[in-house]
């Protein structure tokens, strides 16, 4: 029999131990990833629930009293993909609100939906606690 001098290729021994590198390097990555992703998602509500205590602010200013909801302070909603922002105020005080509107798992691969953020007049920090504890809020 003639030997074969240049073995070129791989055999199926070597390719089966490269897909199941990748395989282990895959599931290592992709959950880190995942909550990269989700990280990204809740630094949306952070800037507009400020932007909300400023507009409040400066409505206090004017008017003595904080207004009751976010119509009477001309907010324009950033049409956000990720939550629904809302607002309750009277003479003492505001209570600005972000909830979660779709599906978006932290990283123990709980559905944070529907849970919230807040913040007041004295720029404290409310909300859910799984949500908190995700977003450091």
């Amino acid at each position: 029999m003639k030997k074969l001098l240049n073995n070129k290729g791989f055999t199926l021994t070597e390719m089966m131990i490269v897909i199941v590198i990748i395989g282990i390097l895959a599931m290592i990555a992709i959950p880190k990833f995942m909550g990269t992703t989700t990280k990204a998602k809740l630094a949306e509500f952070a800037p507009v629930l400020m932007h909300i205590y400023s507009l409040q602010d400066s409505y206090y200013q004017e008017m003595d009293r904080y207004a009751a909801d976010l119509k009477a302070l001309d907010f324009s909603d950033p049409e956000s993909k990720y939550f629904d922002y809302s607002m309750t105020g009277d003479s003492a005080g505001f209570v600005a609100k972000a909830m979660v509107k779709t599906s978006m798992k932290d990283g123990q691969g709980n559905d944070l939906k529907a849970e919230y953020v807040t913040m007041n007049q004295k720029k404290e920090h409310g909300g859910t606690e799984n949500l908190r504890r995700v977003a450091r809020w």
